[in-house]
C-alpha cells in the first residue's frame, strides 16, 4: 500500500473497527481513521501541515501512535 500522505510505499495493518495502522519510512507509525479515508476519495490532505501535526502529536506523548481523525485532519 502507499502512504496517505505522501504516496511512499508503507506498511498498513488492520488495528482495530474503524481504523488503520500505517507505517511509512518517510511519515512514520500513525493511525488514520475509516472516517477520513472515506473523506479522501473526494478530499486531499494539505501534506506539510498534516506532518507537523503528527510531529507534534509524537513530541507532546510519545507514548501514543500519532492519530489523523476527523478532529485532526488538515484538508487542502
Amino acid at each position: 500500500m502507499n502512504c496517505y500522505l505522501c504516496g511512499m510505499e508503507a506498511k498498513e495493518s488492520g488495528e482495530g473497527q474503524g481504523e488503520q495502522l500505517v507505517d511509512c519510512s518517510d511519515c512514520g507509525t500513525y493511525r488514520i481513521s475509516s472516517l477520513v479515508l472515506k473523506e479522501l476519495e473526494t478530499k486531499k490532505f494539505e501534506f506539510s501541515k498534516m506532518r507537523d501535526d503528527l510531529h507534534r502529536q509524537r513530541q507532546f506523548n510519545a507514548t501514543s501512535v500519532a492519530e489523523i481523525n476527523t478532529e485532526t485532519a488538515i484538508w487542502s
